[in-house]
């Protein structure tokens, strides 16, 4: 017990050190503000490389979003969240759970938001009423630091030396919104500083021994190594395939450029919403740079669309080439004698098991998506009994052959097999 409680002691060093600004510091509401952001912000990046590394997911088709919503997972890199097996990027690097990338992709753009709000606060909004470099200003930011440090490299290492949870457990929850958050009472605090009509020092000095109190019993509250997981994972069957199925690589690399740079609108507005930030952030930029380079307005602002909607193409089209590679390009669809078996030869993992006895039909289907332009692949979809999750992504997964080549024949021989 005792080992344990001494265990989480670097978790109140930021705390400590708050505390003791509240002491010495005559703006001392500020200087802890300060300290928490930057904690918030160093949990986050820790929180978000945890969720790079987490433990394979505990459940076959995890009963949370986004198998619960209407119309599935619409968004980008979708198909990576019903996706068995992991996958060793590089040589030193422990093996990472692909379905994981979906939930570090938002981690990492959460991480880029709040960069943002650091460095444009930092450089532009914030005049603090001291100078950093002043006494005990320096002092307390460099403990500050150091705390930080301490607090968040022990909680990172005891992830390395322990047996790793799920995503699900080591997620950032309240981290990334409250790094988005804490600017604004940073802001507030700052111009009350430089506009108040009277000396609010004692109050500010309560505020931050209750924000110091609080955040104590938050951390006292939180569980402080998560639960390793019993990872899912499907066992082979045993013996030969009579028969292997393979997709065209080059339909799944089409069909994927197509997928990023038109979105599916009938999966939901979520596959396009992306998009459109992504023009509208764009856009403002480079208009604003044409007219730093002379410029009209309107000319400014055709380039600057032009521009965004060329990036927002790219780079959207890249991501879902990327994103259909990992999900189908190396899935094999075997057949045994009495059932189908999706196995991913990239990530050595059994994906889906169909019995031959629950699928009651078979068809090819094709469409913009579903057969790229240019080649000759198409999806055979199978009808099956025992599919316990029909949203997408998992439903759609499971019950594809996706961008298989000679799709008719693929058809007309598990048709054949189905009947026996």
């Amino acid at each position: 017990m005792s080992s344990g409680r001494f265990g989480r002691v670097p978790a109140f060093a930021v705390d400590a050190v708050a505390l003791a600004a509240v002491a010495v510091h005559p703006f001392s509401l500020y200087v802890v503000l300060l300290l928490y952001w930057a904690d918030l912000f160093v949990g986050l990046l820790r929180q978000s490389v945890e969720t790079v590394f987490a433990a394979p997911r505990e459940t076959y088709s995890p009963l949370e979003p986004p198998a619960l919503r209407r119309n599935g997972d619409p968004g980008s890199f979708r198909f990576l969240t019903a996706k068995l097996g992991t996958l060793k990027p590089v040589g030193w690097l422990p093996r990472v759970a692909v379905h994981n990338f979906k939930i570090t992709l938002v981690c990492a753009v959460a991480l880029a938001f709040a960069s943002v709000a650091v460095v444009v606060l930092a450089t532009r909004a914030l005049d603090p009423p001291f100078s950093v470099l002043s006494w005990p200003t320096s002092a307390v930011l460099a403990a500050g630091g150091l705390a930080v440090v301490v607090k968040h490299g022990t909680a990172f290492r005891r992830f390395v030396h322990s047996p790793r949870p799920p995503a699900a457990r080591t997620r950032p929850s309240r981290s990334w919104m409250g790094s988005l958050l804490i600017p604004f009472p940073v802001v507030v605090v700052d111009t009350f500083h430089a506009d108040a009509p009277f000396d609010a020092s004692t109050l500010f000095a309560t505020i931050a021994v209750l924000v110091v109190l609080g955040r104590v019993a938050y951390e006292r509250r939180r569980d402080a190594s998560p639960t390793p997981a019993d990872s899912f994972e499907l066992a082979a069957p045993a013996g030969r395939p009579s028969e292997v199925f393979r997709p065209d690589r080059r339909a799944v690399r089409i069909a994927g450029l197509l997928d990023g740079i038109l979105p599916r609108i009938e999966l939901g507005f979520g596959n396009i919403k992306y998009r459109v930030i992504s023009i509208i952030f764009f856009a403002p930029g480079v208009s604003l740079v044409g007219g730093a380079f002379g410029l009209d307005l309107m000319p400014a602002f055709v380039v600057g669309v032009a521009t965004a909607l060329a990036v927002t193409a790219v780079g959207f089209g890249l991501a879902g080439v990327a994103h259909f590679d990992l999900a189908f390009a190396t899935t094999e669809y075997r057949l045994y004698e009495d059932e189908l078996v999706a196995y991913d030869t990239r990530l050595d993992a059994v994906q889906w098991r169909a019995p031959l006895d629950a699928i009651h039909d078979v068809s090819v289907e094709r469409g913009h998506w579903l057969a790229p332009p240019g080649t000759d692949a198409a999806a055979v979809t199978l009808d099956r009994s025992d599919l316990d999750v029909d949203q997408r992504p998992y439903g759609f997964y499971r019950q594809t052959l996706a961008y298989v080549d000679r799709p008719e024949h693929v058809a007309d021989r598990l048709r054949r097999a189905t009947a026996r």
